[in-house]
């Protein structure tokens, strides 16, 4: 009778895992209560974590300790940060439950293939849905954008679908690599950067296109044995198909959009829109402010003051769309050293695995990693649900792959 429970809790959970990106489309009440469900797991199996040879218990006492550098010691709003601070303890519960997941699921089977094919399929469906609303006005749900160049898909007027899709495209990327032949894997990630660029995110379609680069780079230099003239092969087929995707799409709305920032001097572009002011109001708060910053989700509050008022943008917003910015503005430097920690002591791990063991599946969930912390492009809020999150989700497959040697 147990057993049979067990078993229907695990197909429960396996389900959760699989249809996390299902969970960003409807909103941060699923996403809370995916992160709800894995943090009771975490608690309900600590015996588990008492035992786990993943978890290195000193970098545990630093998750957990150190987040007293983000307490809100000076905020403006105490409530408010402090219960702002006290839910962030949610993803690192989460974080662990998630851990402890994988570390008993995959070595069973090999469940992460699984959740590849899945994303890789649930990608598919939403470049389709895609290019139906690029061409016919509305997705096949009817959903159309009220932003022009942008397109909606399934988000409806929330607009993150490429935000979306370049977490499946990155978390899948190895998994494609793996299954496809060279010639057309290539073909197919071109598809994939043409359909992110008509989508019109272009913080999302940027970060996606070097990422992707910089992975055929890896492939050429480091994966496959280096031949000059396959160098010259890349370069020549890479610059054609620059200038053919140009000349395709210059015309269009999206790439009139897109190449008027390069055709213009990019700081000008760049002052004439709202994300600098949000950008400039989180430098001076950080300045007013620069230890401890004014306190988790408090930049609503503070850029609202008169003192941050800009003539063209109102600088007031919920955060300031770039995460280095919202990290400085809101827990100061003190708060950054211990992030600079989470956002980096990962990248130091995963390629030590991959050196030793070669391991490539780790590559998608590294470039995934570098996605969510990329500098000075704009982002959403880390400390928010929509992309705090699966910042966590996808950092406890990086965590697991890396150390799962030691299982």
């Amino acid at each position: 009778m147990i057993s049979k429970i067990n078993n229907k809790i695990d197909i429960f959970l396996k389900v959760l895992f699989i249809s996390f990106p299902i969970f960003i489309i409807l909103g941060p009440f699923a996403l809370n209560s995916f992160s709800l469900i894995f943090s009771i797991y975490a608690i309900l199996n600590y015996k588990l974590l008492i035992s786990s040879k993943i978890f290195d218990k000193r970098i545990l006492i630093v998750f957990f300790s150190f987040i007293i550098l983000i307490f809100p010691f000076e905020s403006i709003d105490f409530e408010n940060s402090f219960l702002k601070y006290l839910s962030f303890f949610r993803f690192l519960i989460m974080l662990i439950g998630l851990i402890l997941f994988l570390e008993n699921t995959n070595k069973k089977e090999n469940f992460l293939d699984i959740v590849y094919k899945t994303y890789t399929i649930f990608f598919i469906v939403i470049a389709i849905d895609v290019y139906i609303e690029y061409f016919s006005g509305s997705n096949i749900l009817g959903f159309s954008s009220n932003y022009m160049g942008r397109i909606a898909s399934f988000t409806d007027d929330e607009l993150i679908i490429g935000y979306i899709f370049s977490f499946l495209v990155l978390f899948s990327l190895v998994f494609i690599y793996r299954k496809i032949k060279n010639l057309y894997f290539f073909l197919i990630i071109c598809v994939l950067v043409v359909t992110s660029f008509f989508i019109g995110e272009r913080s999302n379609f940027i970060k996606l296109f070097l990422l992707i680069f910089i992975f055929c780079f890896f492939h050429i230099f480091y994966l496959n044995k280096f031949k000059l003239k396959n160098l010259f092969i890349v370069i020549f087929v890479s610059i054609t198909l620059f200038i053919s995707f140009f000349e395709i799409t210059k015309n269009t709305y999206v790439g009139k959009r897109f190449y008027y920032s390069f055709n213009n001097n990019i700081k000008e572009e760049f002052f004439s829109t709202k994300h600098a002011a949000h950008y400039t109001t989180a430098y001076k708060i950080f300045l007013n402010n620069p230890i401890f910053g004014i306190g988790i989700n408090n930049f609503s509050l503070e850029s609202s003051k008169e003192k941050y008022q800009n003539s063209n943008f109102n600088p007031s917003s919920t955060h300031p769309h770039q995460i280095y910015l919202e990290i400085l503005s809101e827990v100061g430097l003190l708060g950054s050293l211990y992030f600079i920690f989470i956002f980096f002591y990962p990248i130091f791990i995963a390629l030590k695995f991959f050196k030793k063991y070669r391991e490539i599946n780790i590559i998608s969930h590294l470039l995934l990693h570098i996605f969510f912390i990329f500098p000075i492009l704009p982002s959403g809020s880390f400390f928010g649900t929509n992309f705090g999150l699966p910042f966590w989700f996808n950092l406890s497959i990086l965590i697991y792959l890396s150390k799962k040697s030691k299982i």
